[in-house]
C-alpha cells in the first residue's frame, strides 16, 4: 500500500468484510430483545422454555459467525497480499472472502427463522 496508495480502496473492502458477522449478531440480538418484549414496551411474560428457545435461536448466527469470521479474516489477509502484488486479480481476491461470508448469512437466516418460529 505504501508503494501504490490507489490499492487502498480494494484493501478497505477486504478489511471490512470480516466485520459483517458482528452486524449479523447485532441484528439477531435486537430481534431477540424485541421478541422477549424488552424493546418496544410490550408486556411479555416468557416461560423458561420460551427463553431457552430464544437463546438457542441465537446459536446458529453465533457459531457460524464466529468460525466464518476467522476463516474470512485469513482469506481476506491473503487476498490483500494478492492485490498488493497483482492488482488486476481483484475479482478473484474478493471472491475468496465472499465465499466465507455465505456461511455467516446462512446462520443469520436460520436464526431469524428460528426466532420467528417461537410462539409467545
Amino acid at each position: 500500500m505504501t508503494e501504490d496508495p490507489k490499492k487502498f480502496g480494494y484493501a478497505l473492502v477486504l478489511l471490512a468484510l470480516p466485520g459483517t458477522q458482528g452486524i449479523y449478531g447485532l441484528l439477531v440480538g435486537v430481534l431477540s430483545l424485541q421478541k422477549a418484549g424488552l424493546l418496544g414496551g410490550g408486556d411479555v411474560t416468557l416461560t423458561v422454555w420460551q427463553g431457552l428457545g430464544i437463546c438457542f435461536a441465537c446459536l446458529p448466527v453465533a457459531i457460524s459467525g464466529f468460525y466464518s469470521a476467522i476463516w474470512q479474516g485469513k482469506s481476506s489477509a491473503a487476498s490483500i497480499l494478492m492485490i498488493s502484488k497483482r492488482p488486476e486479480q481483484i475479482g478473484k481476491a474478493v471472491i475468496l472472502p465472499a465465499m466465507c461470508e455465505t456461511y455467516a448469512v446462512f446462520g443469520l437466516l436460520v436464526s431469524i427463522l428460528m426466532l420467528n418460529g417461537i410462539k409467545l
